[in-house]
């Protein structure tokens, strides 16, 4: 092998050693979304970590390879000629190849199937909570969400108000067309289908108001449909935000169905 030729493959070997390392080290200690605002999040966030610093370095050695491709084999040919026979393939390259590429799927599975598992398991808070978890129906309509408390008479609210030391179960339903309710910081991604109770459980952890948003296309106001004032709140907040509301919404009640995990479209949605 020429010397020029060499000497360029170190630098570009080492450039990527070091471009990956610290890819990953960045990777690892910059925050990333959706954050941890609930344990569906903080676990979101760790898959989207172990992702990203997997695929970095092999990112940069595609790059490395269409530099060396591009530039090394032209300014420093290998001064070997192959034959067919050798350039028709490498059994030891492929060998790796695949034994590589099928360790790596096999790993994200088996890994993507323990992580799917531990957030479909009811979370374990340290503090002492309600046995039973709290019940929020999201109700999506056009074009903006509304959310019922059964726990509180079923009153109605126009903002989702939770609190950070109770199991959270949202239903999420609709009362037109098909919505779906994005609660980004929460980790939490939900179809809100006319006549069918779609159940979410999350935990929250942080305190904070967090944004909501319709991520399904739904007409045309879809775009505005997002609330910036989903607050998640201590206990005994919570507990005093729901007393008003049950004041405030006691004149009006009468006027609410029953509560109930799915409700009648309004007419003309899917043909009713």
């Amino acid at each position: 092998m020429p010397p020029r030729r060499r000497t360029l493959i170190n630098i570009i070997a080492g450039t990527w050693a070091v471009l990956a390392a610290a890819g990953d080290i960045a990777l690892n200690s910059l925050p990333l979304p959706p954050g941890s605002a609930t344990d569906i999040a903080g676990s979101e966030t760790q898959v989207i970590r172990i992702l990203a610093m997997m695929a970095w370095p092999i990112f940069v050695a595609v790059v490395a390879g269409l530099v060396f491709t591009l530039y090394v084999d032209r300014v420093a040919p290998d001064a070997r000629e192959f034959d067919a026979q050798t350039l028709r393939g490498n059994s030891r390259v492929q060998t790796m190849w695949i034994a590589g590429s099928t360790t790596i799927v096999l790993g994200v599975a088996i890994f993507g199937t323990i992580t799917l598992a531990n957030d479909t398991t009811v979370p374990t808070v340290a503090q002492a909570v309600p046995n039973t978890p709290l019940e929020v129906q999201v109700i999506a309509q056009q074009w903006y969400f509304t959310y019922r408390y059964p726990s509180f008479g079923g009153f109605e609210s126009a903002h989702l108000v939770i609190p950070s030391d109770r199991e959270i179960e949202f239903h999420v339903t609709s009362l037109d067309v098909t919505h779906s309710f994005w609660f980004f910081a929460a980790g939490v991604k939900a179809d809100a289908v006319p006549e069918h109770d779609n159940s979410v459980d999350m935990q929250p952890l942080k305190t904070g108001t967090y944004r909501i948003e319709c991520s399904e296309l739904c007409g045309i106001w879809h775009g505005s449909m997002s609330d910036d004032n989903a607050q998640i709140v201590s206990a005994g907040d919570f507990n005093t935000w729901a007393q008003q509301q049950q004041q405030l919404d006691a004149p009006i009640m009468k006027f609410l169905p029953p509560y109930s995990h799915t409700y009648v479209p309004a007419p003309g949605a899917y043909g009713s």
